[in-house]
């Protein structure tokens, strides 16, 4: 079973799920609890199994993932949850979403990972080649790096150090070899249509991952893209005032939406458009 938290608050409100990167760092959403406890019901699920030593998953496939996490919002008694993931988390949500749409209002991808691009495919060649001359801290201390050169990056870049400590080497071997292969699920998830609405929410300094966002979030009209500025890839811990809002703000507009049955949410070049009259006559 994948390690979870629940924070049941009222059961008239909808239901938040939290979903991590790789490693299952529940700490990821440190700064977003005490806000959405406050407005939601909350699942958060960590991606490492309760009943391993392991810190992360034993099986990284896509659908053994999938089942563990409805069997985790079947266990809470969760029928639907919007859902929100972090970095490579974003890939099993959208998988989860295109698999159990059913159980998903709506998932919002936040440092998302649309494409595995040349860029960090020479950062893994350059890691292959030279891991058996430096040590994993060496490696993981580079790839921190790479993924968060800016000064304003090093509280976050900090942060994924620390949690690296509770990593060795075989696990982010693993991690890396599972991310290298991920560029055909990838063209997959973000070619087949759903009716899931998708959220992309991004740092402007991300600059491994924001420019494929783009491209995906350009050809998608079911997709919205939001850009923090001054913000690099754990765009939720970096500006997490704004982060919040954000999202809260979407997830307050569909649940408005929904519960009085006046709109169906479409977005169209970034912006959400209501799509009936009785929408105009009644503001909220």
């Amino acid at each position: 079973m994948l390690g979870h938290t629940t924070y049941k608050n009222d059961n008239a409100l909808p239901w938040v799920t939290f979903i991590d990167g790789a490693g299952g760092v529940f700490s990821t959403w440190n700064k977003q609890l005490p806000e959405f406890k406050l407005l939601y019901n909350i699942l958060v699920i960590e991606l490492r199994e309760i009943d391993t030593n392991s810190n992360s998953l034993v099986n990284l496939d896509f659908d053994t993932v999938s089942k563990s996490i409805l069997y985790v919002l079947e266990l809470n008694n969760i029928e639907r949850t919007h859902i929100v993931g972090f970095s490579l988390g974003t890939i099993f949500v959208k998988y989860f979403a295109l698999k159990y749409s059913r159980n998903v209002e709506s998932v919002i991808l936040s440092g998302a990972i649309a494409k595995i691009n040349r860029r960090l495919r020479f950062l893994f060649w350059i890691q292959n080649m030279v891991k058996s001359v430096f040590s994993f801290s060496s490696q993981f201390r580079f790839f921190s790096y790479f993924l968060l050169p800016n000064k304003n990056h090093k509280e976050t870049r900090l942060f994924i150090r620390s949690q690296s400590m509770n990593w060795d080497e075989e696990e982010f071997f693993k991690w890396a070899g599972f991310t290298k292969k991920l560029n055909p699920v990838l063209n997959y998830l973000y070619s087949e249509q759903t009716d899931v609405p998708s959220v992309f929410v991004m740092g402007e300094e991300d600059k491994l991952f924001l420019p494929e966002v783009k491209k995906m979030a350009s050809h998608n009209p079911d997709s919205l893209l939001f850009i923090i500025q001054d913000c690099g890839h754990v765009v939720n811990m970096e500006q997490a005032l704004l982060f919040n809002r954000m999202v809260i703000g979407y997830l307050t507009g569909f649940e408005v939406a929904s519960k009085n049955n006046r709109a169906k949410i479409k977005v169209k070049e970034g912006l959400i458009s209501m799509e009936r009259d009785s929408w105009k006559n009644n503001p909220v």
